[in-house]
């Protein structure tokens, strides 16, 4: 089918799981595209390349996924093997048709202006270096704006110092006079930054997607979070493939099984803001990493409601721990109140969970996963219609479950 939707919008909202992997700093996408665009036009740029520009700066750390990473990116001006999340940012997006030609920009927003290949061109290489100017601004304001009283003219002597050699003397020139502005450091605020990026998608009307784009972009998203754990590696991918084999042996119309596989897919967006040491313990957590832990299927529906037209996806994507008992999280749903989509889902993922190793346990035989899963469904937790119907298509189940997708071969 197809679906009206605004790609700012879109973008907009998706770039908040991006910016989760920040956990208690979670704006640092939309920081980089605001200054960005903000210093294009300090320097005159076209109106499509400031706006391809925003695009780029809340999409640009697509290839980070753990909270590891992050911390350099903001405590360290450079550090070593900074490339390789820009590398695998490329790689995501130049799967997707939509987001792909923002890929090379991606590729070089960790390359020092002095070492940009020869082959691009003046234009490419200066929105390239325009990102990983402010990017660094970002991360050399969140370690000083506490801290340093005179924070604007450290961060302006830094670029300084680096022009020419990490940034080009022509975009830290224009960049010192842009930031010597009181109002542009207080459109870095949460309430500022939200009515700015408010006033640019409201600039164009929705647009006409196909089913295949939204789910270029969710499987783009959904590699992003499988990737921060070792043992979460295709999980999103492979709850969807399940629940899309159900939802059609159940019949249910096509609509109904395009929301299921995107609701699967975007299901753990909300995992970004976990630690990575929660997610990798091989030990049972404590209270207060459980309480963060058991927050992510809420954190998924704040990010995916921010989408018109993506009511019913996030309302689905937020359930997959509700149980029947009304003992699941983080709604505690009665029976009456859990749709038939999102039960599917949620077996999906407990199916495929199962199988697949985990820090604290290999993954599990089918003979012992159904067992676990006629349990449940016998304690009143999940849909035991459902748990009969993968049951009896087992083998099909478990190949759909563990399906492999490298989104860097198509």
């Amino acid at each position: 089918m197809k679906y009206n939707l605004n790609i700012r919008e879109v973008t907009y909202a998706l770039s908040g799981a991006l910016d989760l992997v920040g956990i208690d700093d979670t704006l640092h996408g939309k920081r980089v595209a605001y200054m960005a665009a903000e210093l294009a036009k300090e320097l005159n740029f076209d109106k499509n390349i400031i706006d391809d520009l925003i695009f780029i700066g809340m999409l640009h750390d697509c290839g980070v996924s753990s909270t590891d990473v992050h911390s350099h990116l903001v405590t360290e001006l450079d550090w070593n093997n900074s490339q390789v999340h820009s590398v695998r940012g490329y790689e995501l997006l130049n799967f997707t048709n939509i987001y792909k030609k923002y890929a090379l920009y991606v590729k070089y927003h960790h390359t020092h202006w002095k070492d940009l290949p020869n082959d691009l061109t003046s234009l490419q290489k200066d929105i390239s270096n325009i990102i990983y100017l402010v990017d660094r601004v970002d991360a050399l304001n969140a370690q000083m704006k506490d801290t340093e009283i005179e924070f604007v003219s450290k961060i302006q002597e830094i670029l300084k110092k680096y022009s020419n050699e990490m940034f080009s003397p022509i975009l830290v020139e224009a960049f010192i006079s842009l930031s010597s502005r009181d109002s542009f450091w207080f459109y870095l605020e949460n309430e500022a930054l939200d009515g700015y990026f408010a006033d640019w998608i409201e600039k164009i009307e929705d647009e006409e997607f196909e089913f295949s784009d939204l789910k270029d972009i969710s499987l783009m998203f959904a590699a992003v979070v499988d990737a921060k754990s070792e043992f979460t590696s295709e999980h999103s991918i492979g709850v969807s493939s399940l629940a899309r084999y159900l939802s059609e042996l159940f019949d249910l119309n096509e609509e109904s099984c395009e929301v299921v596989e995107l609701a699967a897919l975007l299901h753990d967006l909300g995992k970004l803001r976990v630690d990575d040491n929660i997610l990798n313990k091989k030990t049972t957590l404590s209270a207060d990493e459980r309480i963060k832990m058991n927050r992510h299927g809420f954190d998924s529906y704040v990010i995916l409601r921010r989408i018109k037209g993506f009511k019913n996806i996030a309302r689905l994507a937020s359930l997959h721990h509700e149980t029947l008992d009304a003992k699941g999280y983080p709604y505690s749903l009665k029976e009456s109140e859990i749709p038939f989509e999102a039960r599917i889902i949620a077996i999906a993922d407990i199916f495929q969970a199962l199988i697949q190793d985990r820090p604290y346990r290999k993954g599990l035989s089918l003979i012992e996963t159904c067992n676990i899963l006629r349990k449940m469904a016998e304690d009143g937790k999940i849909d035991s219609l459902i748990i009969t119907k993968l049951e009896d298509n087992l083998q099909s189940s478990y190949e759909h479950a563990t399906i492999k997708y490298n989104l860097f071969s198509q």
